[in-house]
């Protein structure tokens, strides 16, 4: 089993984005403020036997900046050219799984030509609701043209800490992580002597995650906190490698297998 990294780009968030508090904690994050980066956008490839999974499909060159979020994605950044920079083509993947609907993790998509793309029934009810409509007419990013992944339900039962899981390739399995959307997934990649968590955006870095602060954007704080305390609980009785998206460390971790 081999994951490779690829970066699309990187991109500047609002300080309000990782750090929100209090009652207006989802307001704050459209008003202007400090920004924290460059950070990554990752998305990852994953080689299981004879299946080639790419999780999140990253941003574009054509992104436009949001109050909360300053992009910077050339057109050799974008996904297609990562996948042929890591020896495949687009061709050649088997699967496309988007740990959420946020534009960073989903508008490569069209840069992928009828792969298989997939996403949790719940994310598909969050991208329906009205909620999710007015918030991509408001920071003005919308959907990818054509964009229709297929919705799939995790209905194989608790796997390590996580209690609702799709097994999609031996020792792979997408994983409920709720909080960052209401039906945000990961992958869970078992490597035999430790675990790797391709995680989206359950945290936007590990420093979060282990202080287990909400972010922003989670609609419900109180879910995104149980989801971190699972990923950390999983984490105490399986050796894992958390690896979420906009980590700058994140690609160093897997290189070196450096564990929670």
């Amino acid at each position: 089993m081999r994951i490779h990294a690829l970066r699309t780009g990187v991109v500047e968030v609002s300080e309000a984005l990782t750090t929100g508090t209090g009652l207006t904690r989802r307001a704050k994050v459209m008003r202007k403020g400090p920004m924290l980066g460059p950070l990554p956008i990752h998305a990852w490839l994953v080689e299981a036997g004879d299946r080639l999974i790419l999780v999140d499909s990253g941003e574009t060159a054509g992104v436009r900046d949001a109050p909360f979020a300053r992009f910077r994605v050339t057109a050799a950044d974008e996904i297609d050219k990562q996948v042929e920079a890591a020896g495949f083509a687009v061709g050649d993947l088997d699967m496309v799984v988007l740990t959420h609907v946020h534009g960073d993790h989903a508008d490569g998509v069209p840069r992928l030509g009828d792969a298989r793309v997939v996403i949790s029934r719940e994310e598909a009810k969050v991208i329906r609701s009205a909620e999710a409509r007015l918030a991509r007419r408001i920071t003005g990013q919308p959907l990818p043209d054509g964009f229709a992944p297929e919705a799939i339900d995790l209905d194989d039962g608790p796997v390590g800490g996580f209690a609702r899981s799709k097994a999609i390739a031996g020792g792979v399995h997408v994983v409920a992580t709720p909080g960052h959307t209401a039906g945000h997934v990961s992958v869970l990649v078992d490597q035999g002597d430790h675990h790797v968590l391709l995680a989206g955006d359950v945290a936007y870095d590990e420093a979060q995650l282990r202080a287990v602060q909400v972010d922003g954007v989670s609609p419900k704080a109180g879910v995104a906190r149980n989801t971190m305390n699972m990923v950390l609980g999983h984490a105490a009785r399986h050796p894992t490698v958390f690896l979420p998206s906009h980590d700058r460390e994140s690609a160093a971790r897997l290189e070196a297998t450096v564990t929670l």
